[in-house]
């Protein structure tokens, strides 16, 4: 299984529609708020990396209200 959290900086005040929105999204375990420098911490979980790579540039990056993102690839064999 392999996993990517994407942290992500939104137009203020536009968080919660971009949580809700983000929530839809096949392969979305998880969605969060945060206080730093970004605004959400996003959770994704598909059974191969070509499959996070279509999530995170076809359908996360396109929600709008999205500034920037940073995506964090797990390391599959460090999970063991």
């Amino acid at each position: 299984m392999a996993q990517a959290y994407v942290i992500i900086h939104c137009e203020t005040g536009m968080e919660e529609w971009v949580i809700r929105n983000l929530k839809k999204i096949e392969g979305v375990k998880e969605v969060v708020g945060v206080l730093s420098l970004y605004d959400i911490v996003v959770k994704i979980e598909e059974k191969d990396q070509s499959m996070l790579e279509k999530i995170i540039t076809k359908q996360i990056r396109k929600v709008e209200h999205i500034h920037t993102t940073m995506t964090l690839m797990v390391i599959e064999e460090q999970e063991k």
